[in-house]
């Protein structure tokens, strides 16, 4: 099977789980799906480790060109003003269906003012709920 490139992923947010989902001006991403492990070894265990799963946990971050007239980046920071959690959807492929959804709520939404450069930012989201196939 051959590889699928990685400029097509996108990344939406939305104020609610069956909102209309705004595209990030993404320019790369991270989606982190991960899990505390908890070490509950004991003289019972024979020599090995014993380890049981805690809490799930999830995040996204991206790098964005910055826009003043982006809803999706007007919707990241009012949600941040306002300490309100949202909705976002990472598709790797680009195809509504194939991704995951997840509530999140903002830790940090940076904007890089360079007089060289374009404006960028990057947008750190951390997740608030469980992970879900996205329903397209």
């Amino acid at each position: 099977m051959a590889g699928i490139a990685g400029y097509q992923y996108k990344i939406f947010v939305s104020t609610s789980q069956n909102g209309t989902y705004e595209e990030i001006l993404s320019t790369s991403g991270s989606f982190s799906n991960t899990s505390d492990i908890l070490d509950d070894t004991d003289t019972t265990n024979q020599g090995y480790h014993s380890r049981i799963v805690n809490l799930l946990d999830s995040s996204l971050s991206s790098d964005v060109n910055w826009s003043d007239n982006n809803t999706a980046q007007g919707i990241i920071e009012s949600a941040r003003e306002n300490r309100s959690s949202l909705w976002v959807k990472v598709l790797p492929d680009g195809v509504a269906g194939n991704g995951k959804k997840f509530p999140v709520v903002v830790e940090n939404f940076d904007i890089s003012l360079s007089v060289t450069d374009l404006i960028t930012g990057s947008i750190s989201l951390q997740g608030a709920g469980p992970v879900l196939a996205d329903d397209a």
